[in-house]
């Protein structure tokens, strides 16, 4: 595909999907600017409502030998995308949809129609509206071949996933594994790369300097090399590229977590800053590519 044609598609999903991708993508002019000029046509539906929605993915978790199915499933904290779309909000001045009924960690599962959206990959149309998708979870999960299909086209048609391992303590990165291998399996060997530090995606809003993706630490507990106390196992940023643009961003270190800090308790104010601050340009740059 010739890059006018792959800008042409984008620009089209775009605008499919909602007034602040537009915005940010198509307008010469700053990113709070782009995002108050954005227009509405239709106001009955959410998408057409706000600037921006971040959905969560449902998906099915599977147990695995020696544990049950874990405390940290698709659903888990929604306070900490509350705080991600409130700070998002302040920074680019946009109309975000709330999250409300939340506090930081507080309640450990988001209840129904909490979430300011929920998809599933079993129907590609519903996918569509959103140009962008957030996914977490601490277990190890299939998708169907069905699922993944529709994975491959949401991405290749223009969308973005970002994919935020919860793990908890000591627990595995099995999510992270999960997610590796799907996105091998529907993007082919090889698909998933290193994103370098040097990337935009480090810099574009805030400037995260030589170390990239936030590291979370549990500042209150003390070393034990049998217990590790970081709260991700940090395998460095990797992601799927089609062509130039970095289409899916796939996390170890639990950033979602760090969301979910505010008042700095778990992993002190700086460490909630910076998993904040990874989130906006996470956003920022697939809004704009």
């Amino acid at each position: 595909m010739s890059n006018k044609n792959r800008t042409t598609n984008r620009r089209e999903f775009l605008k499919a999907a909602g007034s602040v991708a537009v915005g940010a993508a198509l307008s010469p002019c700053g990113f709070g600017a782009a995002v108050r000029a954005a227009t509405h046509t239709r106001r009955q539906e959410d998408v057409d409502r706000y600037d921006f929605i971040m959905p969560r993915v449902e998906f099915v978790e599977q147990p695995f030998k020696g544990r049950g199915k874990g405390p940290d499933v698709w659903n888990v904290r929604p306070g900490g995308d509350a705080n991600l779309l409130e700070e998002f909000s302040s920074v680019v001045r946009c109309k975000i949809k709330p999250i409300k009924g939340t506090s930081n960690w507080q309640p450990q599962y988001a209840k129904p129609g909490q979430l300011n959206a929920v998809v599933t990959f079993d129907k590609l149309k519903e996918l569509q509206k959103y140009p962008f998708l957030f996914m977490t979870g601490e277990n190890p999960y299939k998708f169907s071949e069905n699922q993944k299909h529709n994975l491959r086209q949401y991405i290749l048609r223009g969308g973005f996933l970002l994919m935020d391992d919860c793990v908890v303590g000591s627990g595995g990165d099995f999510f992270y594994q999960s997610s590796y291998k799907l996105l091998e399996e529907a993007f082919g060997r090889g698909a998933v790369r290193r994103v370098p530090p040097e990337h935009e995606v480090f810099h574009n809003v805030y400037d995260l300097g030589d170390t990239g993706l936030p590291s979370l630490e549990h500042k209150r507990r003390p070393y034990n090399p049998r217990l590790p106390y970081m709260h991700g196992q940090n395998h460095g940023a990797r992601g799927v590229f089609v062509e130039d643009r970095l289409a899916v961003f796939l996390s170890s270190t639990d950033i979602h977590c760090g969301w979910c800090d505010s008042l700095g308790h778990e992993f002190g104010r700086e460490s909630y800053e910076k998993a904040i601050q990874m989130g906006i340009n996470i956003i920022m740059y697939a809004l704009s590519h």
